[in-house]
């Protein structure tokens, strides 16, 4: 029988694991050994919370489980940051972590930490094992956890004495296999096709785990079914999102709304005073892992909401469809779906100036796109990758997602290569957001990753500038500013890659080009003007 180290390994190549993200560390040594005869490839990153993010991307692309592999202590901590995102987008990502041994417990031993009380109320399970006995229960739960129901991240925390121990007591079998099939009961469907059948101006709201580039075929069943877009909001920003528009109009004119898979938080304007009409009826179709709305009784008394439960959010996109499509009902009407696209397709004015409008840049960016066989979109967070996410449509797209952090997109573009090695990532971020974990481009780099980066260089913190400009006037803004002293061309060059600055005379079409037709990573350091994101309506938590 293996090793508890061996086991892990050997057990994740039975679930598909076939690439792991890391940043290497003492207690976590073992577990580099055994992925040698297991033939597991690793990533390894510059930064714990890069390799969290990689496996964010990477299991929102491949379709598979996402994992990373960090070392105890301060690893663990610097992994926590992503791991919210990977929450907030329900992705279904497992975090390995070294562990102080348990024999140490208490004592001070080297990188003491009680991981799970860091880590629990940011998983859907995390788990400790402190036996050798434990590790592979513990791992096959944790596995099954992230991947049912609502899909999340998961935490087991390898103490180093239990990892590295001699006692041979694991054995490995085959993973049981998941239902994600259980989908609502007819009674509860009936009630759903029926309130669609009598809606006049209905629209279907879902949450990240449901996105079409994720949920393809149950998106385009579904949308096919009612002649209408679904709208996945998954952006922080909520319905200020420009990806849906003047979104805020059609939800205003809505006489049913259905929640699925989607938990009515403050980006759904639930929460908000007239967002929604009173009177609406809302349905909030959630898996039973998921928390049933909150309501607060005296401001939101003029809301129906009713819940329904389900197993599994895609299956029951599946379900909903069929039962349209079967009884010949609940179409949206030709009018209703005019309205409803012409609102989220609606797109704010623009005007170009003497440098180069994030917009116009956009244009350009989408021309690449659709010429460009298996485009893949990352769209860090900011102002200037709203005017992207206006201007800009791929076969399949990434966000920053609910979790409303920024500066993962590196890392994001790193592991949705992995998963597509065969697909171009094109990646937008702003000036701000491509500090954070910039070493990264080198991890691009020796994984032979085939992304275009650019950068829309302002300059300056934006996001920050706008709110300052919106609350406390354009003479108070203070402590956002970047400066040219800042080259990333010239940095992305010295970790391996192409870079190019695109000046405000330069012909970005051309630069874009030459950085398609590099194979591997490249970085245009895109000079913008400064400008606020093209929002219908201001964002507000």
């Amino acid at each position: 029988m293996p090793s508890p180290s061996s086991a892990i390994i050997q057990t994740l190549a039975n679930y598909g694991v076939r690439v792991i993200f890391s940043l290497s560390g003492n207690q976590i040594m073992p577990i580099y050994d055994a992925c040698i005869d297991a033939d597991i490839r690793i990533i390894h990153t510059r930064n714990e919370a890069s390799a969290v993010y990689m496996a964010e991307a990477f299991a929102q692309m491949s379709g598979n489980i996402g994992v990373a592999l960090v070392t105890a202590g301060p690893g663990l901590l610097n992994a926590v940051s992503a791991l919210y995102s990977a929450a907030r987008s329900e992705t279904p990502l497992l975090l390995l972590s070294g562990d102080a041994a348990i024999a140490m417990d208490g004592r001070g031993g080297f990188q003491e930490l009680d991981q799970v009380s860091v880590t629990s109320p940011i998983t859907k399970k995390s788990i400790r094992p402190s036996t050798p006995n434990q590790v592979l229960p513990s791992l096959v739960s944790c596995i099954n956890t992230a991947l049912s129901g609502t899909p999340g991240p998961v935490h087991l925390a390898l103490a180093f004495d239990v990892l590295d121990s001699t006692e041979i007591l694991v054995s490995i079998s085959p993973p049981p296999s998941l239902d994600n099939t259980i989908s609502m009961s007819k009674n509860d469907l009936a009630k759903v096709v029926d309130a669609l059948a009598t809606a006049k101006s209905p629209l279907i709201i879902t949450g990240p785990q449901a996105n079409s580039s994720r949920q393809p075929a149950a998106s385009k069943a579904l949308n096919d079914a009612i002649s209408m877009p679904l709208i996945c909001l998954e952006s922080a920003r909520g319905l200020s999102d420009s990806f849906y528009g003047d979104l805020g109009t059609a939800l205003e004119a809505a006489d049913l709304i259905i929640h699925l898979g989607k938990v009515a938080d403050y980006s759904t304007g639930v929460h908000a005073k007239g967002k929604i009409t009173p009177g609406t009826q809302i349905i909030s179709i959630l898996t039973d892992d998921q928390p049933a709305p909150k309501l607060n009784i005296e401001n939101e008394k003029n809301i129906d909401l009713t819940v329904f439960r389900t197993g599994n959010i895609p299956a029951t996109m599946i379900q909903i469809a069929d039962a349209i499509v079967e009884n010949d009902a609940a179409k949206s009407s030709p009018e209703w779906n005019q309205k409803l696209t012409a609102a989220i397709s609606c797109r704010l004015d623009w005007q170009a100036n003497k440098g180069r409008h994030p917009a116009s840049l956009s244009i350009d960016l989408q021309k690449a796109v659709v010429k460009t066989e298996n485009a893949i979109l990352i769209a860090d967070g900011g102002e200037f990758c709203q005017w992207v996410q206006a201007g800009c449509v791929a076969p399949r797209r990434m966000i920053n997602g609910p979790s409303g952090a920024i500066g993962g997109g590196i890392a994001y573009a790193i592991g949705a290569s992995i998963a597509c090695p065969d697909a171009t990532i094109f990646l937008v971020m702003g000036d701000g957001t491509a500090g954070f974990y910039f070493a990264e481009i080198n991890t691009a780099v020796r994984a032979k990753c085939n992304i275009v980066g650019i950068i829309g260089n302002d300059f300056r913190w934006n996001a920050e500038v706008q709110i300052q400009i919106d609350n406390y006037g354009p003479d108070r803004v203070y402590g956002c500013d970047l400066d040219a002293s800042a080259n990333y061309a010239t940095a992305a060059q010295g970790l391996g890659a192409y870079g190019a600055t695109v000046a405000e005379e330069d012909d970005f079409n051309v630069a874009l080009n030459a950085a398609i037709a590099h194979p591997g990573p490249a970085i245009l350091n895109v000079l913008i003007d400064s400008q606020a994101s093209p929002k219908f309506m201001p964002m507000k938590l």
